[in-house]
């Protein structure tokens, strides 16, 4: 709706705040409209009408110098106001999560979760076209994540667009667009003003503002002209700064963009004086709150910041960026104004711009690559520093995966560099960089010219073959590559280099996990566990549950969401992709999707394309097992055409499920077209997916169906292999003697095959083995014994939710002449109403119900706050509840007495 008035945009607003007050529903408001156009008023309003309702309230604002700093609206909002939403305990906690941005959103959530449970919340965020990357983040991820808590969220932009309020969200969303005054309104705000009607020329003025209220304001509110009235804004500006004794606090405050008090100013400029501040005020540029000053509205700023000459901007900027560092602020604070007095040949704004990058690495990936690259781009060759300052962008570039730019960077400082030692490091660096983006041969032949030059120290020199070892894992297969990798991690634990061992180790670790061996694999990383220092590292737990460890690898599971100290591992989407296939393998498919939908949150968040890739493959995984192959399709579609994530860490994954779904709609020879180049390239893989259980049966159940007997027999062969790699692993011996006894008809290794995987801990690997040994047992006329077996196959699909997979036992017997009354009953669950729940959503809507909050129940059923939030928002809509006061009383209403 397009509005006029600030009563009128109240009136939109009342709805949101009523609802939180009266039913505990969250809900958005979104105030757009051009600058001066009201939306600040406007925002001031629905504080104060929430506070006089009971709310909790906090204001945050954005603004356009400071955006570098990671969070600030956000952690203005919570801790501003007489009674903040978080305590000084609490703010002191976040305070140190600024380089943990999955975390601090959590506990920030969880927090607002607990305020929320006691009074309704607004947080009030201005201005939110200049918030910052985690800002932006929480912002988008808060109020879908506090679902049905009586907590409203008002922003203001000057931006209709902008995707942090356009994005569909689970949370309504009003959206109040503020449109310009009339030309009666503005006639009738001047005769209120004036006591009389405008003079003609003070008319002329107005009519070019374009309805502004602001614009219209301030002429009205100026010192009336007998002769021609300024012709702009801008004019009336500079006429109250031409008017100043001294503007030089003015022009400050234009620089530093936010609210200072007198005394930080005289730090900057000890020049400025009381008297300075005061006849500023005085000619209505600054305003007073409290001991703190600023700009009366933000075109004041804009318009006295425009008419800087660069000189004093960059001056102004230089002073601001010093000022801050000396007085204990982190490099990040100051780069804006570092950034801003930056000129060609600025070895102090690069150095500032450098360290920032530095510190932005893990919280803003993209800002510290960008900031990288500013500082490198500023210093000369002929200077001292762009050695220095362009192996630290090199570094920083390939640990915010711009790896295409960190080689690119790195040539330029290796064409100039001169001693062995500096050119030994950058090239350890750009040959990682190479590893990731898909260019192992040309990582290999940098550091084997690197490693040619004689004067290169032990360290580096181990550092550097323990990254050759890591290059060759996607260059060469598994057992050529451990030829390189074994001696690289005995001279790396020689030197007792830390980087050099962690490179080691990880080659190996990837060098197991690619050929199978997967107890080796294990060994290799836990050690760099314990060498990095990491709490629970996720490649550990996935190696468990490939050796059917699965008691071990939930007890991991649950001890990093338990466990404060491992908080932050915890909440790492590696961990959330651990628990993911944790459920998946132990046929949990309700926890499995929840997991996969919440990674492929996070991963969006965060732009981690590899963990989205993994949720995109369970999702589709999950929706053949049910038999949509629909949903699976369509799961799949658009990640063929991702282009962030390389060929050769996408392809693999999603050609196994373009074949599975072939398979799955009966398309057998497209199939096996679309699986033949992965299988016969599967001992020379340099991926791990020919060593997961259970995907060598999909290929001989394809080889059968097309009669290629030479497909079939290439595929149990790798079983085989499988098993012999991986001794004593239920789900390895099982699968390769169901696939031998399939392959050759033989049902006495069927039985046995059966009797392996009953130790099994993975159920669908049971079904498989008993499915196939009942068919076979029809097929050899043991009718009655085949039944039974096909009964148990149906029993274990049905209990997982396998429909494709009972669908398919229920027509073989029917074929038989069996018939079974459960069968009735098992249709596919209903999409609205309790029986629409999972089991795993009856859970969280109990807890939820009882009065938990989201991280209590986490704790509780040992997920993260993330899943919870997940289930919560599906929760709601299968019962049709927007808040947790609807939501217990659908509990009490509708949960069956039993």
């Amino acid at each position: 709706m397009v509005l006029r008035g600030r009563s009128a945009a109240m009136s939109a607003a009342m709805p949101a705040l009523r609802r939180a007050a009266r039913h505990g529903q969250s809900g958005m408001v979104v105030v757009t409209g051009e600058a001066g156009i009201g939306k600040t008023a406007v925002l001031d309003a629905i504080g104060a009408q929430a506070t006089g309702m009971g709310f909790r309230t906090g204001v945050g604002k954005a603004d356009e110098i400071g955006r570098i700093s990671p969070g600030a609206p956000v952690l203005l909002a919570l801790r501003s106001g007489p009674r903040p939403l978080l305590d000084a305990e609490a703010l002191a906690e976040l305070d140190h999560l600024s380089n943990h941005p999955l975390v601090l959103v959590d506990r920030v959530g969880a927090r607002l979760e607990r305020v929320a449970s006691v009074a309704p919340v607004l947080v009030v965020v201005d201005d939110v076209q200049w918030a910052d990357q985690l800002s932006r983040l929480a912002l988008r991820v808060l109020p879908d994540r506090l679902a049905g808590n009586p907590v409203v969220w008002a922003f203001a932009t000057r931006d209709p667009s902008d995707e942090l309020t356009t994005t569909p969200s689970a949370v309504p969303v009003e959206t109040i667009a503020l449109g310009p005054l009339t030309d009666a309104d503005v006639a009738a705000i001047a005769r209120d003003r004036l006591g009389h009607p405008a003079s003609p020329a003070t008319a002329r003025m107005l009519e070019g503002v374009g309805g502004n209220p602001f614009l219209v304001t301030q002429i009205l509110d100026g010192p009336e002209h007998d002769g021609e009235p300024p012709a702009s804004f801008v004019r009336a500006v500079e006429a109250a700064l031409d008017a100043l004794p001294d503007r030089t606090v003015v022009l400050l405050a234009a620089v530093l963009g936010r609210p200072f008090a007198i005394d930080e100013a005289q730090r900057v400029l000890p020049s400025v004086t009381a008297a300075d501040v005061n006849h500023a005020v005085a000619a209505g540029l600054l305003t007073g709150d409290g001991h703190r000053l600023s700009f009366r509205h933000d075109l004041v700023r804009e318009t006295v910041y425009a008419g800087l000459s660069e000189a004093v901007r960059r001056d102004l900027h230089r002073r601001c960026a010093r000022y801050l560092l000396a007085s204990g602020h982190d490099a990040l604070a100051a780069a804006p104004h570092a950034r801003a007095a930056a000129t060609p040949g600025d070895e102090e704004s690069a150095a500032i711009l450098c360290e920032a990058a530095h510190q932005a690495v893990p919280v803003l990936p993209a800002t510290a690559g960008d900031l990288v690259v500013e500082a490198f781009e500023l210093v000369r060759p002929a200077q001292g520093s762009w050695e220095s300052t362009g192996e630290r962008c090199v570094e920083v570039l390939h640990r915010v995966q711009r790896c295409a730019d960190a080689v690119r960077i790195a040539d330029a400082v290796l064409a100039r560099v001169r001693d062995a030692e500096t050119y030994a490091r950058v090239q350890v660096v750009a040959a990682q960089a190479l590893w990731q983006i898909g260019r192992p041969a040309e990582s290999v032949a940098r550091i084997d010219d690197a490693l040619a030059a004689p004067d290169v120290s032990p360290a580096l020199r181990a550092r550097l073959t323990a990254a050759r070892a890591l290059a060759l894992t996607r260059k060469e297969p598994a057992w050529k590559a451990r030829v390189a990798a074994e001696p690289a991690l005995r001279d790396a634990r020689s030197v007792d280099d830390h980087d050099a061992t962690m490179l080691a180790l990880r080659a190996m670790g990837e060098l197991g996990r690619n050929s199978g061996h997967h107890a080796e694999s294990l060994a290799y990383f836990r050690e760099l566990r314990a060498v990095s220092g990491t709490s629970y590292l996720a490649e550990e737990i996935i190696e468990l549950q490939l050796l059917d460890r699965y008691a071990d690898a939930g007890a991991l599971l649950d001890a990093a969401h338990q466990d404060d100290r491992g908080g932050i591992e915890a909440t790492l989407p590696s961990m959330t992709a651990a628990r993911m296939w944790q459920d998946f393998n132990l046929g949990r498919l309700d926890d499995a999707e929840a997991g996969a939908r919440t990674l492929l949150t996070i991963g969006r968040e965060i732009g981690d394309h590899v963990h989205e890739l993994d949720a995109v493959l369970v999702l589709g995984a999950v929706a053949l097992l049910r038999g949509n192959l629909a949903e699976a399709a369509g799961r799949l579609a658009p990640a063929d055409d991702d282009g962030h994530v390389e060929d050769s860490v996408r392809l693999p994954g999603l050609r196994l499920m373009e074949g599975w779904l072939a398979a799955s709609d009966g398309r057998a020879h497209d199939a096996r077209s679309i699986l033949r180049p992965l299988l016969y390239g599967a001992r020379d893989s340099r991926a791990d997916w020919p060593w997961w259980p259970g995907w060598m049966r999909v290929f001989v159940r394809v080889g059968r169906a097309t009669g290629d007997a030479r497909f079939t027999g290439e595929a149990v062969a790798i079983a085989a292999e499988g098993a012999a790699r991986n001794p004593g692993v239920a789900s390895f011996e099982g699968v390769s003697l169901a696939l031998r006894g399939l392959a050759h008809k033989d049902l006495r290794l069927l039985t046995a095959a059966n009797r392996v995987l009953d130790r099994s801990p993975r159920p669908m690997l049971r079904g498989n083995a008993a499915e196939d040994r009942g068919r076979m047992l029809l097929a050899y006329g043991r009718r009655d014994e085949g039944i039974a077996e096909l009964d148990r196959a149906w029993a274990i699909y049905h209990g997982i939710g396998a429909r494709s997979a009972v669908v398919g036992v229920q027509q073989v017997m029917r074929r038989a002449g069996a018939r079974r009354a459960k069968w009735e009953t098992d249709g596919a669950r209903p999409q609205q109403g309790w029986a629409a729940l999972t089991d795993a959503e009856v859970k969280v809507a109990e807890l939820i119900s009882a009065g938990h909050t989201n991280k209590a129940a986490a704790r509780l059923l040992n997920l993260s706050p993330n899943t919870v939030s997940t289930h919560l928002r599906s929760i709601f809509t299968k019962l049709d509840v927007q808040s947790r006061v609807q939501l217990t009383n659908a509990v009490h209403e509708l949960r069956p007495e039993s």
